[in-house]
């Protein structure tokens, strides 16, 4: 089992430029509900200490998310969380890993997983409605299709349970399928999607290099009775992956 040590907010995605390592980051906070809409955000200066970066990359990325609608500054006030909402998809219908790609025609094997389990820190804690320090499982596989080719690494999180298997083998299927062995149905998730260069940890599982593109999906998923989430983090191989909504 592993212990967080250090809670600080650190910019995600060493490959980027400081400014946007910082902005997803942020975008990350306001879009998880850590922050919410009407929220006063840490001015510039605390924001240099928590990210050790220069007041210019931190302007640099609130005006970027300004534009983006996400924040709003009022003068001699501070920066205000906007309408994020207006930025996230609402699903009411999910589909696991397993039946997006049956659905596209391929067989989705899973070529390695990993799992921990962890104690949550406030961040994760806040994003699926927990303690600080409850356990939490922490999965992180990479997915494919029966050719080999890998298309995904998927990194998932949420309560722990006493009933849940700690062993890696039991997770080469489908999660969403495994979870309903115990109740489980997620109902409806929020999510945001962007085009991303990966972290070298990232670019490793997924066999690129670090110059090329991935798709980020970053997502919630809830329960009906919003008693159960699982937080994911995905990274799609850009020229093996399409993204498809249905209106």
């Amino acid at each position: 089992m592993t212990e967080p040590t250090d809670n600080r907010p650190r910019p995600s995605g060493g490959s980027l430029p400081k400014y946007r390592q910082v902005e997803e980051d942020l975008r990350y906070r306001i879009l998880s509900g850590q922050w919410k809409q009407g929220d006063q955000i840490p001015t510039e200066a605390e924001l240099c200490l928590q990210y050790d970066v220069s007041r210019i990359t931190i302007r640099r990325a609130i005006q970027n998310l300004a534009m983006e609608g996400y924040l709003y500054s009022l003068s001699g006030k501070g920066t205000f969380v906007g309408e994020w909402e207006a930025h996230a998809v609402e699903s009411p219908m999910l589909r696991s890993f397993t039946n997006e790609m049956h659905d596209l025609g391929y067989r989705a094997v899973t070529a390695s997983v990993e799992l921990d389990l962890a104690h949550a820190d406030a961040r994760l804690a806040a994003v699926l409605d927990i303690a600080p320090g409850d356990r939490v499982v922490e999965l992180r596989r990479v997915r494919a299709i029966q050719s080999g080719a890998i298309i995904a690494y998927s990194i998932n999180s949420y309560p722990y349970s006493h009933e849940f298997s700690a062993d890696p083998k039991d997770y080469f299927g489908s999660l969403y399928g495994y979870l309903q062995q115990f109740g489980i149905y997620f109902t409806s998730a929020r999510e945001y999607l962007e085009a991303t260069l990966p972290p070298v940890e990232v670019a490793q599982r997924l066999q690129l290099e670090p110059v090329e593109p991935v798709l980020k999906s970053v997502k919630v998923s809830r329960n009906a009775s919003r008693t159960f989430a699982e937080h994911n983090v995905c990274y799609y191989v850009g020229s093996r992956y399409r993204y498809y909504i249905t209106h």
